[in-house]
């Protein structure tokens, strides 16, 4: 993709790496300039999709297996649907996890190594030239993290947050496996999520300002 036909950008992180906070000021700063979309989810399909990987009460027994078909459907649909349209009218895409996600917590922290070339055909298949520009990581210790998702009470949690730290320590590691893989075209930027709010803002925009013309 060129920026003048917009630009995607996929955010990730581990829990409470302040992905949210991060996307709200991001929205105001921006403006229409911008569309901030998320994963699972982003569209109406994928929506649903989303209600059936997150919160049925049968979610917590899903193997990698099913949450890696689950997590590549809605991905079709809200790549085909929602990011590619709002690239073509030149905006800002931000998506709140993608693929770097799938990657992270399905092959590595579910262990499902066996997946993991099914993962890059089936990434070459869905998304075709459709991949982020660029990949921004928020890095954090997961003992922050999830202190940070304890505190955080107006939030509602989900299966994944209730797993063990092993676990989300196997998806940081899956994460930075996934940003230093070579000849998949991956371009990707980690910023230290344990920094300040002000810093980590900072740093993003930073990010955002040098792929575009302000």
């Amino acid at each position: 993709m060129t920026n003048k036909k917009g630009l995607f950008i996929a955010l990730d992180g581990g829990e409470g790496s302040g992905k949210s906070e991060l996307l709200e000021k991001i929205k105001k700063h921006y403006g229409d300039r911008v569309v901030v979309t998320r994963e699972p989810g982003g569209s109406a399909y994928a929506e649903e999709i989303r209600q059936i990987i997150r919160d049925s009460p049968n979610a917590g027994q899903a193997d990698a297996e099913t949450m890696f078909g689950l997590f590549w459907a809605a991905r079709a649909d809200h790549v085909r649907n929602t990011i590619v349209p709002a690239i073509k009218r030149g905006k800002i895409v931000i998506s709140d996890r993608f693929d770097s996600s799938t990657f992270a917590y399905q092959i590595c922290a579910q262990g499902a190594r066996h997946l993991e070339q099914l993962f890059w055909s089936t990434r070459s298949l869905f998304l075709g030239s459709n991949t982020p520009d660029i990949y921004v990581y928020l890095d954090i210790d997961p003992i922050i993290g999830l202190a940070r998702k304890i505190n955080q009470t107006d939030e509602k949690k989900n299966h994944f947050d209730e797993r063990k730290l092993a676990f989300h320590e196997d998806v940081r590691n899956g994460f930075k496996e996934f940003f230093a893989y070579n000849g998949h075209g991956i371009k990707s930027l980690i910023i230290n999520a344990e920094n300040s709010k002000e810093k980590v803002w900072e740093d993003f925009k930073k990010i955002i300002d040098v792929q575009i013309v302000v």
